[in-house]
């Protein structure tokens, strides 16, 4: 289904006390073990971050989803973590990618010299496919090689997955929103990135998301932009 977006700056122009309703109205629909209120005070307002982008999605006059990037310096790197959040019946992974994308190109090129890497917790080997599958390249990945030195250095509290050495399992508390009839589906996928996730991180139904990096540099915009090409 169409869905009509809103895009939003923090530096520029930030959430109206209705949006913020709103939008810890998803928050609730989309996660269980967390309360919304604390969770935007972590992901929406903590003073780390030096920018904020935050694209909402409307079906209508009703709030459907949101899709949040921050940007931060850390680690002699610029890295960019995104939340989204949307009602069950409108989740799909192709509403956050095109806009992570944008905004992730857009910040490479105003500063092209800096390292720049998308690091981010996958919650659901939905998640993590709405990604894997467009990216050209993305660790952990079962076709590339992993930089286990990147997880070590971007994920220095997380757990090792016991499938492989790296380091790149974090405990998050919270869950997403799935039926039983989603999780069955999850289980009987035959898509390559589902399985992996869930062969990787089989504990995500207990709070524990998939840590997952990706460069973002011309060798990544270009490969992607072949490989998206050849899928038509």
């Amino acid at each position: 289904m169409a869905l009509r977006f809103v895009d939003l700056t923090q530096t520029k122009q930030w959430l109206t006390d209705q949006q913020r309703v709103e939008v810890r109205g998803v928050i609730a629909s989309s996660f269980s073990n967390v309360l919304p209120a604390d969770y935007m005070a972590k992901y929406f307002d903590h003073p780390q971050a030096f920018q904020r982008k935050l694209r909402l999605y409307y079906h209508g006059e009703r709030l459907a989803g949101y899709c949040l990037l921050v940007f931060t310096d850390e680690s002699g790197a610029v890295l960019i973590r995104a939340s989204a959040g949307f009602i069950p019946e409108y989740r799909q992974g192709s509403n956050t990618f095109q806009f992570s994308l944008a905004e992730g190109i857009k910040c490479w090129l105003r500063r092209p010299w800096r390292k720049l890497y998308y690091a981010d917790t996958m919650l659901s080997p939905a998640m993590y496919r709405a990604i894997a599958k467009n990216l050209a390249i993305i660790w952990p990945h079962p076709s590339h090689k992993t930089p286990n030195a990147l997880f070590e250095r971007f994920n220095p509290n997380g757990s090792v997955s016991q499938t492989m050495a790296t380091r790149c399992l974090v405990s998050v508390g919270r869950v997403s929103n799935y039926t039983e009839s989603d999780l069955a589906a999850f289980q009987a996928s035959d898509k390559p990135e589902i399985r992996f996730y869930q062969n990787v991180n089989p504990d995500f139904t207990k709070g524990v998301a998939l840590f997952v990096i990706a460069p973002v540099h011309l060798k990544q915009l270009i490969l992607t932009g072949v490989k998206r090409f050849r899928r038509g």
